[in-house]
This record gives structure tokens, sequence and C-alpha cells, in this order.
């Protein structure tokens, strides 16, 4: 058994990691389900604020993965969101090379889907490349692809509180307008998917040295209906000119977006998305249900001794959780008359009466949460 993080995630495998933090294949002994759970030790302010934006934004599609649930023990803190078992765009190209143009017309309308919702939600995502992409295992059929990783984005109408300009995203995937400063804009995210498309097309990454010059496609042309619709889908999308670019929602209504779709499947391309997780391990008791791909039935975990402070975690299942507008206009993430509290923040009580110790929870869960809280709050205002 792996270790099990504030008494309900236990922690099975690493799955990915990056400049934020680790993200690990989990098992919630609350509800028994297989999960992914990105977890950061608390190094710095920045990558704690980026930490909270992400769990803030809760956006529900069927194309978006949206946070869970969080807590956080000592220096670690971790949020849970759905396992997504197929990998990643990333993987897909790694596996296949280039991809033909009615995998490229699905994933890329799949992605313009989940950004019309972002941006519905007056949300800019600002880091759309193919490790973001992620992919439900659907072997040959039509993919599911479902965006993630919202760590830096950013409300579109959320106030400049600095005069300083700051480039903010993946080089390489970055519209032309993010690396001279400008304020966020969906538009740039559709930037962003276009150098996606053209990667996917010519299964080449793009150069991630300063800013991008206007992109010149006219040599790519072949006379292939299909091959030239996803040029015509490149072009409309890295317009450089942000003015002059579409939105999500029209580049979807594009002819060469309908003439992709209309492409039938072909079989003998190979391509197809496995679930690409081994099963639970013997010594996590083993998982049954849809989806776990393991055998097994879940042992009821013992009762843990008493702690000496409770986790923080998001609002019991029946409660709706905040919207990121509602997490920004300050509304409670937690249950009401439910205190913030954090697990282990040194208290450490050993011995003494059951009773003791229930007196003198309370008061360290509140003054340690609430100074957790408290920052969480100042490090969002300096934003």
């Amino acid at each position: 058994m792996g270790e099990v993080f504030a008494g309900r995630y236990e922690l099975i495998d690493p799955i990915a990691s990056g400049g934020m933090g680790t993200v690990w294949r989990v098992l919630d002994r609350h509800d028994g389900e297989l999960k992914a759970a990105k977890m950061l030790r608390q190094a710095d302010a920045a990558m704690l604020l980026r930490f909270v934006r992400e769990q803030s934004m809760r956006i529900d599609h069927t194309h978006v993965v949206t946070p869970q649930s969080w807590a956080g023990v000592d220096d670690r803190v971790l949020f849970t969101m759905p396992l997504v078992r197929g990998g990643s765009v990333v993987g897909l190209m790694k596996k296949h090379g280039r991809l033909s143009p009615y995998w490229i017309g699905h994933l890329a309308d799949q992605t313009l889907q989940a950004l019309e919702a972002v941006h519905a939600a007056g949300i800019v995502h600002r880091d759309i490349k193919p490790g973001n992409l992620l992919l439900e295992p659907t072997g040959t059929g039509v993919p599911h692809l479902r965006l993630t990783d919202f760590g830096i984005a950013v409300p579109e109408d959320e106030p400049r509180l600095t005069h300083v300009a700051m480039v903010i995203g993946t080089p390489g995937y970055m519209a032309p307008e993010q690396y001279h400063g400008a304020d966020p804009d969906p538009r740039s995210d559709v930037y962003a998917l276009g150098i996606v498309v053209l990667e996917m097309l010519t299964g080449k990454r793009p150069p991630g040295e300063g800013a991008p010059p206007p992109i010149d496609l006219s040599t790519m042309r072949n006379g292939d209906p299909g091959h030239d619709a996803v040029i015509d889908l490149i072009e409309a999308a890295t317009r450089y000119d942000v003015a002059g670019r579409p939105t999500a929602a029209e580049l979807r209504r594009t002819p060469a977006m309908h003439r992709l779709l209309a492409l039938p499947a072909d079989p003998s391309d190979g391509v197809r998305i496995d679930d690409e997780f081994p099963p639970l391990p013997e010594s996590s008791g083993g998982v049954s249900g849809p989806g776990t791909g393991t055998l097994g039935t879940i042992s009821p975990p013992p009762p843990p001794p008493p702690p000496t402070s409770t986790p923080a975690s998001m609002p019991p299942p029946g409660q709706t959780a905040p919207t990121a507008r509602e997490t920004r206009q300050g509304t409670s993430v937690l249950p009401p008359g439910a205190a913030p509290t954090l697990v282990g923040a040194g208290t450490g009580a050993t011995g003494g009466s059951r009773r003791a110790q229930a007196s003198a929870v309370p008061s360290y869960a509140l003054m340690g949460g609430g100074a957790f809280v408290l920052l969480l709050g100042l490090l969002l205002l300096l934003i």
C-alpha cells in the first residue's frame, strides 16, 4: 500500500511531472474511484498561486477536465481530477507521427468546443499545447479529447495590478501579442491551437525562441482536399493580427472545419487510443467498476486515529462547487459552518484524553486554516 495522503488519497504511482509538481494516480478511499491528483510542495508563493488558480477554474464540459477536490498536509497540497486514461496528443504523435486530416479535424473541433466553454466563462487558458490535450481510450473510434491544466489561466476581465508586461505561456505556442505582454485575449488560445494543428500535420514541434513571425503556408498546399482544409484552418487560426483572428466559435463554423469533419475514417492509418494505465497494484486491494481495468474489490480501510486537525477539502457531495467567477468574487469554497483547516500543522499531539484533544483541535485548526486562507487571498490580490 502506498502513502495515504490526508487520510483519504492513496498514492498509487506518478504519471506525469512538471515545473509545478507531480501528477499521481490515486485511489480515493471515500468513493473507491481511481483519480488523477496533482501534488504541489508549497515551495514558493508563485507556485502556490498557480495551484490555487487551477483549482478555482471549474468549467463543466465534456471536453474539459474539471478539478474535483483538494486537501493539504503540512507543506504539501493536492487536488484531484478525473483520470483521463488515453494519454495526450503528445503521446499520440510520438506513437504515430503525423496525423491524418480525419484525426486532426476531430481533435481540433473538440479543442474548439472546450475553448468555447472556457471563453464563455470569461477565462483565457493561455497554455494550449499538445501535452494539455488529454485523450480518453476510444481505440480506433472517434477520439474524445479533454482540455486540462488551468494553472496560468486568467479571467479575461481581470484588472491588471502591475504595469510590468509579463510573458506567460509555453514558448512556441504563444501568440505574438502574448510575447509583447498584451492583456489576455481568448483569440490567443485560438492561435495556439493553430500551432498545435500545424504540429499534428507536420510532426514537427514549433521553434521556441522569441516572438513568432507571420506564418506562410502557401507552399504547403498539395491539392488533397483534406490536407488543404487543414491548411485553411491553420491560416485562419494563426492570423498575425489578433483583431482579424476568429474566435473559437467562428473557427468551428468555417468551411474548412466542416470539410474536415465530413472526412471518413481510414482504418488503414493504424491510429488507435488505448488505456495507458496498468492494473491497480495488488497491494492496493484492486478496484472494480467501469473503466478501472482491474479486478477485485476495495476493503474498507480501518478508521484512522483521532487527527490533530482536519484535512482541508472541497464541499461534501451534494453541494455545488463554486465556479471560477464565483471564487474570484469571494464565494466560500467550504460548506456552511465549516472551518478551513490543514492537516499536520506541527501540533503532533500525543497522549492525553480524547476530550482534551477534541477541545484543542478547533482552535489550532482555525488559526492554521485561517492563516492559510488569508495567504491565498493575499496571493490572489497580487496577480
